[in-house]
Parts: C-alpha cells; structure tokens; sequence
C-alpha cells in the first residue's frame, strides 16, 4: 500500500481537486507539462465536466500514426466535490514486469483533499500495486513497482503541482 501526504501552501482544496480533474491543469500541472491529458465518457466521447464512471487518459504523447498513447489509464468511481477523488489506476509500468507476468488488475487510488495550516493538502491511498519487479527503460529504473510507483507521485505530481500551482506564479 501506498500511503502519503503532501502539502500546497496558498491553495484550496476546492482548487487542488478541480485541477485534477480539469484537462487543462491536469496536463499543464504533470511531469514536464506537455503531456496529453483527456477524461473520456464511457461511451468514448470527451467528458467536459467529468463524473463518476468517466475514464481519465494522461501521460499523453502522440505516435507515428498521429493518434495520442496513453500511458496512465483510470476510471473515475467517485466524487466528492473539492473533498475526494476515487478511482482504479493503472500505469504503462504495469507493462514493465521482469520477475512475473503483468498485473491484470488495476490498483485503486484515493485522493483526499483537505485544509492544512497555510494551504491545503492532497491525502493519497493506493492499494493494489503490483508487487512484482519491474524495468522501465526510458528512465533506467529497476526495482518493485510499488517503488517506483510511489517515487513516481512525487517526481510526476507533486512537485510540478506545487510549481504550477503556486499561488507566487
């Protein structure tokens, strides 16, 4: 299990949670800030304004045919307005297995948005990592996945959320 909290001084939690699950934030708030980022409905249409049982696509970069490869997939199961975000959770690392075949399942993931002294803060549970080794070449990690995964919040998240997010920006 995965377990964190992570502070953003100057901001709200109404602010965090909307800027998850805004297209534009999502993908301008992640990793380098040019990643692909789409909520889909369960039909395949574009979710504007995504709800419950909406699909969320990121990590987005375009292939050679012209279409976007997704490399985190998750389907939203609940939402609690500027409080809380469940949902399944699946990364392209998934794919990475060494030491076994890959995870069929996904893992599920909590978000908790809260008040915190000076700001807010993003509470986060994730159960269901595989617990397998895994190599992911584009970086040159090795390792448990569940590792790597939970290094992977901060260095893909966290970080560049409190930069974008910074209310000094």
């Amino acid at each position: 299990m995965i377990s964190q909290t992570t502070h953003f001084p100057g901001l709200t939690p109404e602010r965090l949670y909307h800027a998850f699950l805004s297209a534009e934030d999502h993908a301008a708030m992640t990793a380098d800030g040019r990643q692909h980022v789409a909520y889909q409905r369960p039909n395949g249409s574009p979710a504007d304004g995504p709800q419950a049982g909406d699909r969320l696509l990121a990590f987005g970069q375009p292939a050679s045919d012209g279409t976007v490869e997704y490399r985190l997939t998750a389907r939203l199961l609940d939402l609690v307005p500027g409080e809380r975000i469940v949902m399944t959770w699946r990364s392209a690392a998934w794919e990475a297995a060494v030491s076994a075949a890959p995870a069929a399942t996904d893992s599920v993931v909590v978000l908790r948005f809260a008040p915190a002294i000076a700001g807010a803060e993003i509470r986060l549970d994730q159960v269901g990592v595989p617990l397998y080794e895994a190599y992911l070449p584009e970086t040159g990690e090795r390792g448990p996945l569940e590792s790597i995964v939970n290094t992977h919040w901060h260095i893909l998240y966290w970080e560049p959320m409190r930069q974008y997010l910074s209310p000094a920006r």
